[in-house]
């Protein structure tokens, strides 16, 4: 069973929405930080202010699905495969399958988010100029710190640096004219260490040179958001780097030969133990379904105890969970695709035709992406 990643709240285009528990973190500082606005804007004391910083908070939680919604939307619409959306302390984030991924494609679920916080934003300030509505003054506060917090979130997001969505347009951008993902991912990850940078100079370094002392509270979160920035940059520079080594990988260097029989098959028994290939038990449709390797074979037939004739091939086999295949001509990009989507402990092998050449197994290709070991098999 899959652990949920939060509350869930419904479906958006087919995908499950949840709010992550970190979310309450970010709604009880909003709180605590906007009810003195209100008790000053508004006229009210507690538990009025309070109830309406709760409400904006709520307001905030809709802004960050808006933004979530619209990339999952231009995601689906470009035939991405979507698979949660999940509201948290920093925002939000969208999962959706990377495949046959191209910049254009990347850069426009980019910036669908931050165009989705613009469009809020401009909506905020034709309803503010607006005489369609009457406007009391807890109304009015809570459309203007609508409108400053979803400019802020537009602008923000769009910064030239990974993790944000500015740093995926860069990414595209560079990954589109050089040809190589790898390096617009490096190239984005290194701009986004620079805005994390930016951030503190901006916020903490530029007001002390001026004279001026920040608060505790810009202090905390300053040191914060830039720390998740440079984290995000930094996982970034490191996918780029496995990316990299992803180009360069052969994956027949990986792979150990096996051949695919029948589960029912009992030929298994007379086996030639010089025989170094893997056997793959494959069902009635010949998906594979469980594998023997070599030793656990040669052992078997040379126990004293060895099964009797008409023991079939299912009966000694490793049971396969999760069944993964990929075809011998899959390049790195694949292959860290199905690292990442679907980890297994081997992956079954398979010629143009459907039939079993090898396995791979999966620590010797995490390690032949992440550089810890050599790649080709010795």
């Amino acid at each position: 069973m899959t652990d949920r990643p939060g509350l869930p709240l419904g479906r958006f285009l087919g995908a499950p929405v949840y709010l992550a528990p970190s979310w309450f973190v970010i709604a009880v500082v909003v709180v605590v930080i906007f009810s003195p606005t209100v008790e000053r804007s508004a006229a009210v004391g507690p538990p009025a202010s309070y109830a309406i910083a709760v409400l904006y908070a709520v307001l905030l939680l809709l802004s960050v699905l808006v933004h979530e919604f619209a990339h999952a939307a231009a995601a689906r619409s470009l035939g991405l495969p979507v698979h949660a959306i999940v509201a948290n302390l920093w925002g939000g984030h969208t999962q959706f399958g990377d495949e046959s991924p191209t910049p254009g494609r990347t850069a426009l679920v980019a910036v669908a988010g931050p165009l989705a916080n613009a469009a809020l934003t401009l909506l905020g300030l034709v309803v503010l100029r607006s005489d369609l509505a009457p406007f009391g003054s807890v109304s009015r506060l809570l459309v203007v710190a609508l409108v400053w917090s979803n400019g802020f979130v537009a602008a923000f997001n769009l910064a030239p640096g990974l993790p944000l969505d500015g740093g995926r347009v860069v990414e595209s951008l560079v990954w589109g004219v050089t040809r190589r993902r790898s390096t617009g991912t490096l190239v984005a990850g290194w701009c986004g260490r620079v805005v994390a940078v930016a951030v503190v100079l901006w916020m903490v370094v530029l007001p002390l040179l001026s004279g001026g002392l920040p608060d505790l509270f810009t202090l905390v979160w300053t040191l914060m958001i830039a720390a998740l920035l440079w984290q995000g940059a930094t996982s970034a520079i490191a996918l780029a780097q496995v990316r990299s080594r992803a180009g360069r990988l052969r994956l027949n260097d990986l792979v150990d030969p096996a051949i695919g029989l029948r589960a029912n098959d009992t030929s298994w028994l007379r086996r030639d133990p010089r025989d170094d290939r893997a056997v793959v038990a494959l069902d009635d449709a010949g998906r594979p379904v469980g594998v023997a390797d070599p030793a656990t074979l040669a052992a078997l037939l040379a126990s004293p105890s060895r099964p009797r004739e008409g023991t079939p091939l299912g009966a000694v086999i490793t049971v396969l969970d999760p069944v993964v295949v990929l075809p011998a001509e899959a390049d790195g990009e694949r292959v860290l695709q199905a690292l990442a989507t679907t980890p297994a402990y081997v992956y079954v092998v398979v010629d143009r035709l459907g039939a079993v050449v090898g396995l791979a197994p999966g620590e010797r290709l995490a390690e032949a992406l992440t550089g810890r070991r050599p790649q080709p098999r010795t």
